[in-house]
């Protein structure tokens, strides 16, 4: 991956408190790219068959049904792909943590728990295959969310997403040693 794809995070101060300002990794362009033809070559054939009433038989409209189902598999890894990629911003302060507009007192604070994408062991396989594999083992490496449990029986609240591994871990190491400092 790329350095300028990579995830990082700051720290500063303003006044009391201390802000964490998140920047997750941007998606994979290729797997965007690779998704978006994968689309495209099957979406607008399908589009062609139904808006051709000479083309209505069986056959095509099946062939149109399962190229439409290709487009919605595309559409909903679009989807993913931009999933928990949103800058973010953490606030301590003597009040509790502030994520996602939400205040969780510093009593009600759990175990962090740092989440990595699977990394699914595959053979190199050569040519097209091969070059899939990469891209989408590349893309998953920007997957990792970092998550705070509570205490108080609250849901576990979602602190960052999108983060390569090395970010989220240093991330995790920041939190808690800025987390000493108000408990």
């Amino acid at each position: 991956m790329r350095r300028s794809q990579s995830s990082h995070f700051t720290l500063r101060q303003d006044g009391d408190a201390t802000v964490i300002d998140i920047t997750p990794t941007r998606p994979n362009l290729a797997f965007m790219a690779a998704a978006v033809l994968l689309g495209g070559l099957f979406g607008l054939p399908a589009l062609g068959v139904v808006l051709n009433p000479t083309r209505h038989d069986a056959l095509s409209l099946a062939a149109a049904l399962l190229a439409l189902a290709v487009v919605a598999v595309a559409v909903l890894a679009l989807r993913r792909a931009r999933a928990h990629r949103r800058p973010s911003q953490l606030r301590l302060d003597a009040n509790g943590l502030h994520a996602a507009d939400t205040l969780i007192p510093w009593p009600a604070l759990g175990a962090r728990q740092v989440v990595l994408p699977e990394t699914l062991a595959h053979a190199q396989a050569p040519g097209i295959h091969g070059l899939a594999a990469g891209i989408a083992a590349r893309h998953r490496a920007g997957e990792a969310r970092l998550l705070q449990s509570r205490l108080d029986g609250a849901p576990t609240v979602l602190l960052a997403g999108g983060l390569d591994a090395e970010t989220a871990s240093r991330l995790d190491a920041a939190l808690a040693e800025a987390t000493a400092r108000f408990t």
